[in-house]
């Protein structure tokens, strides 16, 4: 009996209820209980096993193709919505470090992944040719109701400064620049369907970073799940773009002006009405205060069996501010690239016009900075890279 009543009073001592497992070893003092010590550790290490199995998996089944394409872990940050993340960066054949190089960061769509968009958008041979860096995130986790793999560009939790996607995102930038000689006044960014709105959602909350970006099938800033047809008769509901533009302007701050974007789109699209293409070009022209009856250069062709239209607006310094390429056949897609998910080839080859968009324009702010602080940043060319 006094056993009983001793081993009764060590548990009351130790704070274990009595249906607790650890009153089993409770006659020695916790701190001398190795066996405690190692249930913790297991019940610890067992909690972590679902995440810890799940990035081993994705690791096993995204292992690099060859040592110029490399996978990297994005671990969560201390802001709000982080999450950790994969990404993968391809690097051009001439990379050798000593001169800055451009980057281009290329985000997928809704049921798709990183390999996905890379595959159809065809940048690896346009970088390799041209000598910048492609980076490829994947949302590889997400919380709140939407399609597999849809980065959350209507959620206002994900597109606010300092927090979720948006600032993880331009987190992984800053992370590949330390890891390879980027070029700070030359970095750019597109996407396709959710990843183009979210490719949006970047120019506008890092507008002060961004020398330009690219849009295919998105949706314009702040715009709400509405916009996205559900059903097939179903054209979307849209904000006015004057609320856009007040949306825009508050995620900016100071900085007022979004960088040059390019906005592709199809008429035939019957997920995103080629509406939200209109919704962003009206906005940007809103924020530039830019004359959109007065088009710099107007262009069309027929590829295959589309027909588009590119039309070019400059701005005050005759620097193309907005261009948009529309189409007529195929649906909501990446145009002009290999076959694939979600991909049209029989049209004009979007990757190759973005970078010739993307090339003309580098990031006046950016610039600005580094000539006052006396730094010097070379950009090289391929061939230049080969002979050096």
């Amino acid at each position: 009996m006094k056993k009983i009543f001793r081993r009764k009073k060590q548990v009351k001592d130790n704070k274990y209820s009595w249906f607790d497992p650890r009153r089993l070893f409770a006659t020695r003092a916790t701190s001398d209980c190795r066996l405690c010590r190692g249930v913790k550790t297991l019940t610890h290490r067992l909690a972590q096993l679902p995440e810890r199995l799940r990035l081993w998996l994705l690791q096993k089944r995204q292992r690099p193709l060859n040592e110029r394409n490399l996978i990297y872990q994005f671990h969560v940050r201390n802001y709000p919505g982080s999450r950790n993340r994969s990404y993968m960066v391809h690097v051009p054949p001439g990379y050798n470090g000593r001169g800055a190089v451009p980057l281009v960061m290329v985000l997928h769509g809704c049921r798709q992944t990183h390999l996905d968009i890379r595959q159809v958008s065809g940048f690896d041979a346009i970088a390799d040719r041209e000598g910048f860096i492609v980076l490829y995130p994947y949302i590889t986790s997400y919380s709140g109701f939407r399609t597999r793999n849809c980065w959350g560009w209507w959620f206002k939790n994900e597109i606010t400064p300092g927090r979720g996607e948006v600032e993880d995102l331009w987190q992984i930038i800053e992370e590949v620049k330390g890891y390879y000689h980027i070029d700070p006044r030359r970095i750019h960014v597109t996407g396709l369907s959710s990843g183009g709105g979210m490719a949006v959602a970047m120019m506008v909350v890092h507008a002060d970073k961004i020398a330009s970006g690219a849009v295919v099938a998105g949706a314009p800033y702040s715009e709400t799940a509405r916009a996205v047809s559900f059903v097939r008769f179903y054209k979307g509901m849209f904000k006015p773009v004057g609320k856009i533009v007040r949306a825009m302007e508050d995620a900016m701050g100071p900085y007022k002006k979004p960088p040059p974007i390019m906005v592709v789109h199809s008429h035939e699209d019957e997920t995103v009405n080629i509406q939200a293409a209109k919704n962003i070009r009206d906005s940007w022209a809103a924020c530039h205060q830019l004359d959109l009856q007065q088009p710099a250069v107007t262009s069309s062709g027929t590829t295959g069996e589309t027909h588009w239209e590119h039309i070019r607006y400059r701005g005050g310094h005759r620097q193309t501010l907005i261009e948009t390429l529309f189409l007529s056949g195929p649906g909501h897609g990446w145009y002009g690239g290999a076959p694939g998910n979600y991909s049209y080839p029989e049209a004009p080859d979007i990757s190759k016009m973005m970078w010739s968009f993307f090339n003309t324009h580098v990031h006046e702010e950016s610039a600005r900075e580094l000539s006052t602080s006396g730094l010097r940043v070379e950009s090289v060319s391929m061939s230049q890279a080969h002979t050096a």
